[in-house]
């Protein structure tokens, strides 16, 4: 099977390896990663430099939450992903959907 350059994989095989990806492969393959607070609505780019400086390459993201930054949100920030080559400002989350978890 040949080569393929992430951006030019499909969605669907996107989604199902980013549970398995660390901070320094999805950095590696270009992906676009924010965060949102469910209580707020705060929405903050992540700079994945400083998430592999501060917590390593080997991180996972995934069904991972963040502190919201927002000053008096005691709200829990989510992580979303957008994969290479998709469409700006379509974000996908890095979590378990509900009720599911594993």
């Amino acid at each position: 099977m040949a080569y393929k350059k992430p951006e030019r994989r499909s969605l669907g095989h996107h989604l199902g390896a980013a549970p398995h990806m660390t901070a320094a492969q999805f950095r590696r393959d270009h992906w676009t990663i924010s965060t949102r607070c469910p209580r707020c609505h705060l929405d903050c780019w992540v700079d994945l430099d400083v998430v592999i400086r501060l917590s390593g390459g080997e991180v996972k993201l995934w069904n991972r939450q963040a502190r919201c930054r927002r000053y008096g949100c005691p709200g829990r920030m989510v992580f979303l992903c957008t994969p290479p080559g998709e469409a700006a400002g379509a974000f996908w989350p890095l979590h378990d959907p509900e009720g599911r978890s594993g």
